[in-house]
This record gives C-alpha cells, sequence and structure tokens, in this order.
C-alpha cells in the first residue's frame, strides 16, 4: 500500500475534483461487452452494457481523476444500464488502459473517447462525466457538440480557480501543510487505497498508479479550463451537479449555470468524495435532463 503523504493528498484532493486491439464496428454488441480501440499508439479500455444500436441513444460515463468505471460508477451502473446501454471509457493510464509518456491533456483524451465511439458506430450520446470525467463532458461539448445529446457534468469547475480555495491551493503549492480546512476536504487513506484497487490489472502494472498520480498532478497545474465567453457558446442541454460541500463552490456552479443556461443541482450533506454514491438523487435528475431530448 501506498504511503498517504500530506503532498499526495493534497494532489489526490484537486485531481478528484476534477483508449492493443482494434475494435470492429458491427451494428449491436452483446450485453456486458469489453474490449481495446487504438487511438494513436494507445489501446483504450471500454466496456458496454446493454445492446448497442441504431434506435436507442446510449449513455457515455466517463471516470474522475485516479478513478475507474466501477470506482466512480458502480453506484450508478445498474439504474442507468436499466435505462439505455451505458459505453464506459477509462482514460490514458487509469485502470485498464496503459499510460503515455507524454502530458495528460484535453485534447489528447477527447480524441481517446472519440476512436472509441467511432469504433463502435456510435454517432451520438448522453454523456455523464464526473470531476475530471467532467472536465473531459464539458470539452466535448464545446469542441464536439454534434456527437452529444445531453451532456451532465458533476462536480465540475470552469478552471482552476473555480474551485474552492484550498483545493486550489493544494494544487499549486503541493508541498504546503494543508490547512485544516482542506484535510475536511481531500481523501482518507482507505480512500486512496480502494482507487489504487483499480489499477491492479493496469497493463503497465499496478505501478501505473503512480506514473498517472504525477502526471495528473502537473495537469491540474496547466491553463486547463474556458473562458466565461467560452462557455456561454455552449449549446448542449446540460446538467451541472454539485455537492453543497464540493470541491466547486456553490456561487461557481451557479456562475457556470447561468453562463451555459444549464440546469443546477446541489445535493444536501454531500462532498466531492460522496457524492457519486448519491444515486438516488442522481439518477432523477439525469433522467430529467435526456427526457428533454428526443432519441
Amino acid at each position: 500500500m501506498m504511503t498517504l503523504t500530506s503532498t499526495s493528498r493534497s494532489c489526490m484532493g484537486a485531481l478528484q475534483a476534477s483508449v492493443l486491439v482494434g475494435a470492429m464496428a458491427t451494428p449491436a454488441l452483446a450485453q456486458d461487452t469489453e474490449g481495446r480501440v487504438m487511438s494513436d499508439d494507445l489501446g483504450i479500455y471500454y466496456e458496454v452494457h446493454g445492446t448497442l444500436g441504431p434506435d436507442v441513444t446510449p449513455f457515455l460515463i466517463l471516470h474522475g481523476g485516479m478513478g475507474t468505471i466501477e470506482g466512480d460508477f458502480g453506484a450508478l451502473l445498474p439504474a442507468l444500464s436499466a435505462m439505455r446501454p451505458v459505453i464506459g471509457i477509462e482514460q490514458q493510464g487509469h485502470g485498464r488502459t496503459g499510460g503515455r509518456d507524454v502530458p495528460v491533456s484535453l485534447d489528447a483524451m477527447r480524441a481517446d473517447t472519440l476512436a472509441v465511439l467511432d469504433a463502435l458506430d456510435v454517432e451520438r450520446v448522453h454523456v455523464v462525466g464526473f470531476s475530471m470525467g467532467g472536465m473531459l463532458a464539458l470539452d466535448l461539448g464545446l469542441s464536439a457538440p454534434e456527437r452529444l445529446a445531453t451532456l451532465t457534468a458533476i462536480s465540475v469547475s470552469q478552471n482552476l480557480d473555480g474551485m474552492h480555495p484550498a483545493i486550489a491551493d493544494m494544487n499549486r503549492n503541493p508541498q504546503a501543510t494543508l490547512s485544516p480546512e482542506a484535510l475536511e476536504l481531500v481523501p482518507s487513506e482507505e480512500d486512496f487505497a480502494r482507487m489504487q484497487a483499480g489499477f491492479a490489472d493496469n497493463p503497465d502494472g499496478p505501478e501505473q498508479f503512480q506514473r498517472t498520480f504525477a502526471q495528473l498532478q502537473a495537469f491540474m497545474v496547466t491553463d486547463w479550463g474556458w473562458s466565461d465567453e467560452e462557455l456561454a457558446t455552449l449549446a448542449v442541454p446540460t446538467l451541472l451537479a454539485l455537492g453543497d460541500s464540493d470541491f466547486t463552490p456553490v456561487d461557481h456552479g451557479a456562475h457556470m449555470a447561468a453562463l451555459t443556461g444549464a440546469q443546477l443541482a446541489v445535493l444536501p450533506d454531500t462532498t466531492h468524495l460522496s457524492i457519486m454514491s448519491r444515486s438516488d438523487w442522481l439518477l432523477p435528475l439525469i433522467e430529467h435532463r435526456i427526457t428533454t431530448v428526443e432519441d
């Protein structure tokens, strides 16, 4: 088990605030299919729950930083797949997708994600992204809106400055001592152990966990994000969901919703680490969002 230092706790807290065998396109996939799609130099792991076909728009679920499909969406997946097919993708260096010796970027994650959808012959999806996956969902909504029927971004901010000040400071100053306020927000040693377990079958070995961690730490202090003017161009029907004690303050969520015309849902007594377990609250919100759009 990894040793949990104040540095690693601070970086992981912020990161959580946040595809070897070519797949052939087929008209439909059997339930619980898994595989890999080549995107540039990397085989991206994906899985499909349900049967893909031309008559229904599937969900696309995107995990958070250091997360996996099951680790972040385990509570939601059974109910989502009962509504319609679900495609899950594990991003560069995460879960069952190997790493690259190049920095993590939204551009690369977008390309990897679209490569999987193209290989599966899926034109449009209802995307649901958490944390880093929510950032990627927003990026898809702005860069490839024709591929999205609806967009649900959970626990996401506009940029690093949009996060809770304690989380933003931890990213910019990873060697600093954590404040009591920050300690209330970041993952525990047990949380870290659960995340690390999701990398047990990584093609590059379980030590990929540490390499991915370092890459995401570097990514978080790049200039990712969007200006107000860029966010205002978002044209995909959008739901923004966050906890009342999330990495993203409620007032910033309201700012993003005002810019984009998104629905905003604030879950009570909910943190960044607990929001994905609130399936009883999230599912009706997601279902209501997608019912406004016909397949």
